[in-house]
């Protein structure tokens, strides 16, 4: 033993190697612990917002879509944030087993610990109404992401099934309107008894969603018209963008 000791202390001196200083371990500390944080609470984030896109999907919708089950998954489930959440949960394990007793815990505890506390943050974050005020952020100031969220709604480009989307360019009349739709072609839509939702009125330039049937070739009627996206609101009482921005 006292010559390995003396092999050491040899060592130590033919390296010169110091001892660290207290605070380095420290900072160390605090920065693995900052950097776990740091993960709960993006995992909250990315959780909050899939649990405001799960609550207004389209669930509806399935009904339209049972030739694609594929469809409608694609259209409903907020993937790019589950795989967000998946990221930092791992983030969250990394960092927790560089704590100084994060290895007396097994990896499955780390990481249901960290989904559990990144769903009860999300839900906090949620009901106070910060995950549609991020949705609403996320769609104007980040262009991939809205054509991440633009490219789920070709689904609504499936008239044979009752389901057609696009601008509205011409009032016909009360009854009628001129579409142009995602692919670019050209529609009459019957309006007649119409249900509007979102409190939208046949305003040219309108970007709509419709459920309804297609009667013949670019004739359809419509049963029911929404709102292409939702709009930023507070509570209960949201509201939509109805005139696309050019």
């Amino acid at each position: 033993m006292a010559d390995i000791s003396k092999d050491i202390l040899e060592k130590i001196k033919k390296e010169k190697m110091r001892p660290y200083p207290k605070q380095y371990f420290l900072l160390k500390r605090s920065v693995v612990w900052a950097v776990f944080g740091l993960s709960i609470f993006l995992g909250s984030i990315a959780c909050a917002i899939t649990l405001f896109q799960l609550r207004y999907a389209q669930w509806d919708l399935y009904k339209h879509l049972t030739h694609s089950l594929t469809e409608f998954v694609l259209l409903v489930i907020p993937f790019f944030w589950l795989t967000f959440l998946l990221g930092f949960t791992w983030l969250a394990y990394y960092y927790f087993r560089r704590t100084e007793r994060g290895y007396q815990y097994t990896a499955i505890w780390i990481v249901l610990s960290s989904i559990a506390l990144s769903i009860i943050g999300g839900g906090l974050l949620y009901s106070t109404g910060l995950s549609e005020k991020l949705e609403f952020v996320f769609q104007e100031n980040l262009p991939f992401y809205k054509k991440l969220q633009e490219s789920k709604q070709k689904v609504w480009m499936s008239p044979e099934h009752g389901l057609l989307a696009g601008k509205i360019i011409k009032i016909i009349s009360d009854q009628k309107v001129e579409l142009k739709d995602l692919k670019g072609s050209i529609w009459i839509i019957d309006i007649a008894d119409t249900i509007w939702r979102g409190r939208l009125r046949p305003v040219k330039d309108l970007k709509i969603k419709i459920l309804g049937k297609m009667q013949a070739q670019n004739q359809f009627k419509a049963d029911e018209i929404r709102p292409w996206k939702r709009r930023r609101g507070s509570g209960k009482k949201h509201y939509f963008r109805c005139i696309e921005k050019k």
